[in-house]
């Protein structure tokens, strides 16, 4: 019996190679999705392949995404880059691009938004708040920031007609889309303090001077850097 099961497992086959892993796209062995907003910018990811590739776009082209790959420092692995110009249309737009090596492909669909409404808000203030907006008006209001240390500041707008005062604080002091932090939110009358909120919120936008800072679609900040 002993003899015959050596002989069984001497025989058993080996598994089977899986090819898929050989060809590596977007972190996948499938089809992938990307969806940018409507900002320029460059979508980066790696591809992995034991073979030749290649790339290319499906439908007609477009002018709005160019595509460019290097060679990475790892073995078999290249860095792809999809470099996008700013969505002004009113509508989101797609490009599929089809990767393929031998018998393998792989798409990568890459789908830009609509420019979110909140960056048509030019001027710095405070958008959707508790107690109603509170927004820039030269007339009535003074602007100003003040720095804690090398990594925090606050921005401020004092209403001096009305003792009031609107101060959002813990904002950092080198700001780039995608960073993430807590704020906290204040309005002062008089010395007292009205309005106190915790807000978590993101970079959405940089366009110099002005910062975009988005909690939610109907609560928002612009402030200067």
């Amino acid at each position: 019996m002993l003899a015959w099961l050596c002989l069984a497992a001497c025989e058993r086959k080996p598994e089977p190679h899986n090819e898929d892993i050989d060809f590596v796209v977007n972190g996948r062995t499938g089809d992938s999705e990307l969806h940018p907003s409507a900002d320029i910018q460059t979508l980066r990811f790696e591809v992995f392949s034991k073979n030749k590739w290649t790339c290319s776009k499906e439908g007609s082209e477009v002018d709005w995404i160019t595509f460019e790959k290097t060679e990475a420092e790892k073995k078999n692995t290249w860095k792809i880059s999809f470099t996008l110009t700013e969505n002004t249309g009113n509508a989101p737009r797609t490009a599929v691009f089809l990767f393929a090596s031998g018998t393998l492909t792989r798409r990568v669909t890459i789908t830009q938004s609509t420019e979110d409404p909140i960056f048509r808000t030019h001027t710095i203030g405070a958008y959707g708040v508790p107690g109603g907006d509170i927004i820039f008006d030269r007339e009535r209001f003074q602007y100003s920031r003040l720095r804690y240390g090398e990594r925090s500041l606050s921005f401020r707008l004092l209403e001096a007609s009305a003792a009031r005062v609107m101060t959002l604080s813990g904002l950092s002091t080198s700001m780039e889309p995608g960073m993430q932090f807590p704020v906290l939110y204040r309005v002062s009358e008089g010395g007292c303090t009205r309005i106190l909120e915790r807000f978590d919120v993101q970079v959405i936008r940089v366009r110099p001077p002005l910062v975009w800072l988005k909690k939610d679609d109907s609560t928002y900040f612009v402030v200067k850097e």
